[in-house]
């Protein structure tokens, strides 16, 4: 396992992002992206994928505890920020390693790894208390909505009732 403690991760402006939309998406090319967080570990010779995370399942001990959408590397594509966990297959093509890393991506457009695992097959369950410990900074879109609806419903029968008030 590759070991990244508070001292040693620190926070890197990406230079690749091309804009950032209304939403707080950028526009990026995460193969680009991820060249520069784990140039080190980054491949895709044997395959690999980008997969967001906005929950976990614990009734699974593997990837599959990991709730989000997978993200194809390969093209510029539109981003949230939030955590993501990047699967890199290189080694040989018949003894192959994996790299597992969990990538903070920041609404200030910054980019940090915060934990990399080497080839351990319950890497899944090691990013647990990672991911627990930084995933209520990110809402998903549509808990986003929620919460504006819920706002929007209050602020209405506030406004209902000071109308109901005024026309007596």
């Amino acid at each position: 396992m590759i070991h990244i403690t508070q001292e040693n991760r620190s926070k890197i402006k990406l230079d690749c992002i091309k804009e950032e939309n209304g939403r707080g998406e950028f526009l990026i090319n995460p193969t680009i992206m991820l060249r520069t967080l784990i140039s080190g570990t980054y491949t895709r010779y044997n395959g690999g994928w980008l997969r967001k995370i906005d929950g976990l399942n614990k009734e699974h001990a593997n990837g599959y505890s990991l709730i989000g959408e997978f993200y194809g590397g390969w093209k510029i594509q539109w981003l949230p920020p939030g955590l993501y966990v990047d699967c890199s297959k290189g080694g040989s093509r018949k003894n192959q390693k994996f790299y597992y890393s969990l990538i903070k991506l920041n609404p200030d457009g910054t980019a940090e790894v915060l934990k990399q695992i080497y080839n351990d097959p319950s890497w899944a369950v090691e990013f647990w208390d990672e991911i627990e410990k930084h995933l209520p900074e990110f809402k998903t879109r549509e808990q986003i909505l929620l919460d504006e609806q819920e706002l929007i419903s209050i602020r209405f029968e506030e406004i209902n009732k000071e109308l109901e008030k005024a026309s007596q």
